[in-house]
């Protein structure tokens, strides 16, 4: 069941818009808030944009001549399955252009399919925006429109190749608004945050499952588990790729060493060690305040981070961050200025 959504269209910097404090209590984007131990999953389900898939049935001619195939698609008007048979007798003086025009002919007659048929010589098969998957069969073999699949004979005289591989839509506004049941008069928990969602961006999708336990009710419910899900779509681009983000500071939460990497990893980021030289500023043992420039320069730091030299070593707890490089730290131990040090990083440990 879910319990809380949240639409972050800016992320602020640290991943702090998801936070694992040093107490072990995760704080998800300010609507729900998590003891760590309790967290049984993280889920990142990236954009993309739709693909229709595509298969090409090629015909080899033969005169008068029955051509058998079916196609399992969907009806577009319903969003059902629908299979529509397509069957004929090839003319007297058939090539694969006439064996061709006459299957068209049959295919697009039926304009709810949520198929469309085209080509001359070959039968190509294109799925129709919003269902972009369907499978095209004969007695012999099916080829279906997602996986690739090279020509492959489906009937006598009748062979099949899925020439673009389909796929559907994720984390666009529509796609978003649809899956989490979105209406102007929907409650209270999915409409006011879904109204955020910005028309033409796509969002990363993060759901973070965890059990919690019902504290009152009556005595059949009482102290009953139960696991729910806290639901973070962050605003990423607007050309559904996967690899470039508009959103600022998007990598401090998603990226390889941001919050929710380390969550999804059971709180502990383990990474390459950081080998470049570093630069340290004075420690001030007083307050303990640490900055650093070099390698750990280009890693967010958060409250709780443990930071682990394997050459010194130093052991180091983040006691609270000041800025991306300046932070309060346990160590009473100052790096040295200029050493190069095999740093690795590990992320929010409970006490």
């Amino acid at each position: 069941m879910i319990s809380a959504i949240k639409v972050l269209n800016s992320v602020t910097a640290l991943g702090t818009d998801v936070s694992v404090g040093s107490d072990g209590i995760v704080n998800i984007a300010s609507v729900e808030t998590v003891d760590a131990y309790n967290v049984r999953g993280v889920s990142v389900t990236v954009p993309r944009t739709e693909v229709s898939g595509v298969v090409t049935v090629t015909p080899t001619a033969a005169n008068n001549t029955v051509y058998t195939f079916y196609i399992n698609a969907f009806s577009m008007t319903t969003g059902l399955p629908k299979v529509v048979n397509v069957s004929f007798t090839s003319a007297a003086t058939a090539d694969a252009t006439t064996i061709s025009n006459q299957a068209r002919a049959i295919i697009n007659a039926d304009t709810d399919l949520s198929v469309i048929a085209s080509g001359t010589s070959t039968i190509v098969l294109t799925a129709k925006a919003t269902q972009p998957f369907f499978v095209v069969g004969g007695t012999t073999a099916n080829v279906d429109s997602y996986s690739s699949a090279g020509a492959t004979t489906i009937f006598t005289n009748l062979s099949a190749a899925n020439g673009t591989a389909g796929r559907a839509v994720r984390g666009s506004v529509a796609y978003l608004q649809n899956k989490y049941a979105y209406s102007a008069n929907g409650n209270a928990l999915t409409q006011n945050e879904l109204a955020l969602l910005t028309s033409g961006f796509f969002y990363t999708e993060v759901v973070i499952s965890y059990i919690s336990t019902t504290p009152s009710g009556s005595g059949a419910f009482k102290g009953e588990i139960s696991t729910l899900e806290a639901v973070v779509l962050v605003r990423a681009n607007s050309d559904g790729s996967s690899s470039v983000f508009t959103t600022t500071n998007y990598a401090d939460l998603l990226g390889s060493y941001g919050t929710i990497t380390g969550l999804a990893a059971g709180y502990r980021v383990e990474g390459a060690a950081l080998t470049s030289a570093i630069t340290a500023g004075a420690l001030n043992s007083t307050t303990q305040v640490q900055t650093v420039t070099g390698a750990l320069s280009s890693v967010d730091v958060v409250g709780g981070d443990y930071l682990v030299s394997v050459s010194t070593p130093v052991i180091s707890k983040v006691l609270g961050v000041l800025s991306s490089t300046t932070y309060v730290s346990s160590n009473t131990n100052p790096l040295t200025s200029g050493s190069t040090l095999n740093v690795f990083r590990w992320r929010n440990l409970p006490v």
